[in-house]
């Protein structure tokens, strides 16, 4: 078979298997590709996160923990109702919900891993500040297991891989000959700055918008969310790293961002 055959074959497969792994993520409806199974990825969460249950130093605040499961909860049943009242599928009916909050002052983060996984480091704490800023950053953690990104992203590193494997059999191991000579993996690093780095920006940003519904439905007040962001600008103290090398928008744009959705979204999504 001579390579243009060959490159015509992969190509109408890999577009058929692409078109059939295609999904939309919930409310903002944007098109997403899933090629990796949800439910592999849920129970490699699962033991990741009992992993860090392990590793970590658990905080005994139980009062702040107590706090993160109520809000959590309240989301749980707020996301689920909203889903039910639109005769729209649940995308947290797989969930299998667990809350930590990990000791660690000098981290400043959280993080929701596939199937509902939550951790919430004390540092962040000093951000949130109160409820309403609590339930700010869950939201955001939750919207990304509830818009399925950590699906996309495996998918989308899936198609990388493979493309950049094909095109160095094609290009005669030209990719491969850079690689050596440079010392390092151009291709990935374009992709990743050309590529994944705006792609992980959108998914971020899609995390604000739908954290803040989820926020709002829960009944808290998304008005603190601005009060957030600007609290996390003041604690990196200008030390962002260029929007371009950053996973995640700057500050000032999420802010700028949120700002522009509040209105709206108190009006569309009231609480349930």
């Amino acid at each position: 078979m001579d390579r243009r055959k060959f490159l015509n074959l992969v190509g109408c497969g890999c577009c058929g298997y692409f078109l059939t792994s295609c999904g939309t993520v919930p409310i903002t409806d944007r098109k997403q590709l899933k090629l990796i199974p949800e439910a592999k990825l849920n129970a490699q969460a699962a033991q990741l996160y009992e992993k860090v249950k392990e590793k970590e130093k658990l905080s005994d605040d139980i009062k702040s923990l107590n706090l993160i499961k109520e809000i959590g909860k309240k989301m749980e049943d707020s996301i689920s109702q909203y889903f039910d009242n639109k005769d729209i599928p649940d995308p947290t009916s797989n969930f299998q919900w667990e809350y930590i909050l990990i000791d660690n002052k000098k981290m400043k983060n959280a993080w929701c891993m596939p199937g509902g996984k939550i951790a919430v480091y004390t540092g962040m704490l000093e951000i949130t500040k109160n409820e309403d800023g609590l339930a700010a950053v869950m939201g955001h953690e939750v919207a990304h297991a509830v818009a399925k990104h950590s699906v996309e992203r495996a998918s989308r590193s899936v198609v990388l891989q493979t493309s950049t494997q094909l095109l160095d059999i094609f290009s005669g191991g030209k990719i491969s000959q850079v690689n050596r000579t440079t010392g390092m993996d151009t291709v990935g690093l374009l992709s990743k700055i050309g590529i994944m780095n705006p792609f992980n920006r959108k998914q971020e940003s899609e995390a604000d918008y739908l954290g803040l519904i989820f926020s709002s439905l829960s009944g808290y007040d998304i008005r603190e969310t601005t009060k957030i962001w600007e609290r996390m600008k003041e604690a990196n103290k200008g030390k962002e790293p260029p929007v371009f090398l950053n996973t995640h928008p700057s500050s000032t744009k999420r802010i700028e961002n949120i700002n522009g959705w509040i209105d709206e979204i108190r009006y569309e999504y009231p609480p349930i």
